[in-house]
């Protein structure tokens, strides 16, 4: 009879990381939680799994298609590279001592995508941000309707995030090599 061969590490990593997205993805809060990540992964085997380590590499082949099957094709694009001044911009503007004051620029889609990264870190929903954004301990809610609108704003909407992260001990600097 031939051997059962555990799952291998690169399929734990791809598992794990497509059930993340598949649990960010979805409407129900309930797939954030290990009891129903554990039932969803004894559904799709068909036996009772403890853990994603438990599965065989079969298992894992299976539960691994049928999570890109519901997710679909994945293709990020490649975040153009700042120019030198676009990256001074994003990295001093809203500062006091900035030199982009008297010149706004409007926030971009990516500016809008790391602030939801941020709160998404802290266990936020969009509701609980909005709630946050307007209340007088974000930078921007002594407004009437704070909105994030320039880079300026973004960006002390950003650190205080990053401020948020750091306490709770969330924040990961990434390195590039």
């Amino acid at each position: 009879m031939s051997e059962v061969k555990a799952i291998s590490r690169e399929q734990l990593k791809r598992l794990q990381t497509l059930y993340s997205q598949f649990a960010v993805a979805s409407t129900d809060p309930r797939t954030r939680s290990r009891e129903e990540r554990l039932l969803w992964a004894s559904l799709i085997v068909g036996r009772q799994v403890g853990s994603f380590s438990e599965l065989t590499v079969e298992e894992a082949k299976r539960a691994i298609d049928s999570l890109q099957k519901t997710l679909g094709p994945q293709r990020k694009k490649p975040r153009k590279r700042m120019d030198r001044e676009r990256a001074l911009r994003h990295g001093t503007d809203g500062r006091h001592d900035s030199s982009f004051r008297d010149a706004p620029q409007m926030a971009e889609a990516y500016d809008i995508e790391q602030i939801a990264g941020y709160y998404g870190r802290l266990g936020w929903s969009r509701d609980t941000f909005e709630s946050w954004l307007r209340s007088p301990r974000s930078p921007l809610g002594r407004r009437g309707r704070p909105q994030i609108r320039t880079v300026a704003d973004a960006n002390m909407v950003r650190w205080a995030l990053k401020r948020m992260l750091q306490r709770k001990g969330l924040w990961e600097e990434k390195r590039t090599a």
